[in-house]
């Protein structure tokens, strides 16, 4: 009889990846020319600042789908130990 095995330390190491990948969604700085007066120079910060937004909205989702993925490779393998301990007491008989 085979053992049953979730491997929490892929889920944990995809979790980091997208952690990781999320906190490089940082903010950045840029340097805005107070003097111009062209429309597009307004509309430029206007999109700039809504794609920083969304950007760090993104990176809060992708932080939070980091952390399911790691809460559901512990989940698994719970599980997965719980049915490892029903067949080898026995309890579902002879496969």
């Amino acid at each position: 009889m085979s053992n049953i095995q979730s491997n929490t330390q892929v889920a944990s190491s995809s979790s980091d990846t997208i952690s990781a990948n999320a906190n490089s969604l940082q903010e950045k700085e840029i340097s805005k020319d107070t003097e111009s007066n062209i429309t597009a120079k307004g509309n430029s910060i206007t999109a700039y600042e809504t794609s920083q937004t969304q950007k760090s909205a993104y990176r809060y989702a992708l932080e939070q789908d980091a952390q399911h993925i790691k809460t559901l490779g512990k989940t698994f393998e719970q599980v997965d130990q719980s049915i490892a301990n029903i067949l080898t007491a026995g309890l579902l008989g002879h496969l």
